[in-house]
């Protein structure tokens, strides 16, 4: 019999009462969310071992052509560890269901063996995993808060996230849903409560199967690309932005207006929109979404001014948040020396940021000009019983804020997300179909956004949706305008209720 810390050792002939078990020295600490709900289990998975000192050549080159064929791996990689002098070798750690019950025909508690170590169960199997990661066969963080926490969580210490488990789960299966039904790449929903600056969801797919191999979990999240840790053009959306900054440097008269007549050269550039909008001022540009309007106000905002705002908006640093997930959360071209860079940033492109930021930045007119910092940690080693916000910096006037805000209710009533106007509540809201750029320049592929804001009494929430590259929907009012009318269904009943 084998005694190896942590770990179970038995075999399919072995009786119940000869399993032993020596527990580790400490038990890796769970994650919880607001609410004290398990968003992590210790749990037990199977690995396989060998004996390979009481095998004869014959054996050794039979057990390895069979593991190898059975758990896809390398036969030269197992004979080599089946010819070491040894008498326990691993030869696969953490097994899938279907490794298992493959192998477990061959286990015969002495030449090879099954070990039960201790691993990790995540009970939210849709949309959370990129952000929770997962472990190695050691239970050390390897992706996600299990890598970046883990210094606590391998010392025992239950961490206590600011994510809604049930809000969470509800987005999540939405978000699946209409990643399905719009045959998109992928796609993001992030929630924040905008009186705290807590995260309420982050969800987020294509995602990571944790039932899987360890191999097929590493593969997997090398493989995907996810949302949390990719950068995105923000489109459209980014026009609140330019509109702030120009009102706010007093560089506009609101009702000063644009002929757009669907698409023009301006300095050697064609500026399209998605149709002739006419004389548009400020509001009906935001409104309607003009892209020629947008060009020409982001060209009168000098560089000096943007690169002001840059700062202030916390574009060139990482968000201001207590757990890490990029180094870099965005990127902005060259607007210093390209005047057709300046005038495209004016409508989202040339400026690129992850999900996260894009909430972040964009809640800003949900609470008045101000940025707060970012929370998803709630407490380590007990939740903390209040919630507390942070101002980060005050980036616009009230007066500048409630004038976008009131733009962005226009957008509700009769602009891009007038599907949302039946809604009895306050919300406000901006959409974005942000053609992808790749070396190549852009393509004829779309990425689409929603930001909104819901007042319910003196809660309010700031929530950002993404659809990544959608085969389904040509605009955002066709597929992430219902997501979020979906969600806010929800949110407006159950966002109530959070504290």
């Amino acid at each position: 019999m084998f005694f190896v810390e942590g770990f179970i050792i038995y075999s399919q002939v072995s009786k119940p009462e000869n399993i032993v078990f020596i527990p580790p020295n400490s038990e890796r600490g769970l994650i919880f969310d607001r609410n004290g709900y398990e968003l992590t289990f210790n749990i037990k998975r199977k690995s396989l071992a060998v004996n390979p000192s009481i095998l004869n050549n014959a054996e050794r080159n039979r057990i390895a052509t069979l593991l190898s064929k059975e758990l896809n791996l390398d036969k030269k990689d197992v004979l080599s560890k089946l010819n070491l002098k040894v008498s326990f070798i691993w030869i696969k750690r953490i097994l899938s269901e279907k490794e298992y019950d493959r192998i477990k025909k061959y286990v015969d508690g002495r030449k090879i063996f099954v070990v039960e170590e201790n691993y990790r169960s995540y009970p939210l199997k849709i949309g959370t995993s990129n952000l929770l990661g997962f472990v190695g066969v050691d239970s050390q963080g390897l992706y996600g808060l299990e890598a970046f926490l883990d210094n606590y969580l391998n010392k025992g210490k239950n961490i206590y996230l600011t994510i809604d488990k049930n809000l969470q789960e509800i987005v999540s299966l939405y978000l699946r849903d209409y990643v399905k039904e719009y045959e998109a790449k992928g796609g993001f929903v992030g929630i924040m409560d905008l009186n705290t600056g807590e995260i309420l969801v982050l969800a987020s797919l294509p995602d990571i199967d944790t039932n899987g191999s360890l191999t097929e979990i590493i593969n997997s999240s090398q493989n995907i690309k996810c949302p949390i840790y990719s950068l995105y053009e923000p489109g459209s959306l980014f026009k609140i932005i330019t509109a702030g900054i120009a009102l706010e440097e007093k560089l506009v008269d609101p009702l000063e207006t644009v002929y757009c007549k669907g698409e023009e050269i301006s300095d050697g550039y064609k500026v399209k929109c998605t149709e002739p909008h006419g004389i548009v001022n400020l509001e009906e540009a935001v409104v309607k979404s003009c892209n020629i309007y947008f060009y020409h106000l982001a060209k009168k905002i000098p560089y000096s001014i943007w690169n002001k705002y840059f700062d202030l908006l916390g574009i060139n640093n990482p968000v201001p948040i207590d757990a890490k997930f990029v180094d870099r959360d965005a990127t902005v071209a060259d607007i210093e020396k390209s005047l057709v860079n300046r005038g495209t940033i004016g409508f989202g492109h040339g400026i690129a940021m992850n999900p996260l930021k894009m909430l972040w930045i964009l809640s800003v007119f949900g609470n008045d000009g101000i940025l707060l910092k970012l929370r998803l940690i709630k407490g380590i080693g007990k939740p903390s019983e209040e919630s507390h916000r942070e101002i980060f910096r005050q980036v616009f006037s009230k007066e500048t804020s409630e004038e976008v805000l009131k733009m962005m209710r226009e957008v509700v009533k009769k602009g891009t997300a007038k599907n949302l106007s039946s809604l009895k509540y306050y919300i406000a809201g901006k959409t974005g179909t942000a053609q992808v750029s790749t070396s190549q320049g852009y393509i004829d592929i779309y990425n689409h956004f929603f930001v909104g804001y819901i007042f319910l009494g003196d809660k309010k929430y700031s929530i950002l949706i993404m659809l990544e590259e959608p085969k389904k929907g040509r605009f955002a009012a066709e597929t992430v305008v219902p997501l979020f009318r979906e969600i806010i269904k929800r949110l407006a009943i159950y966002g109530r209720m959070i504290n």
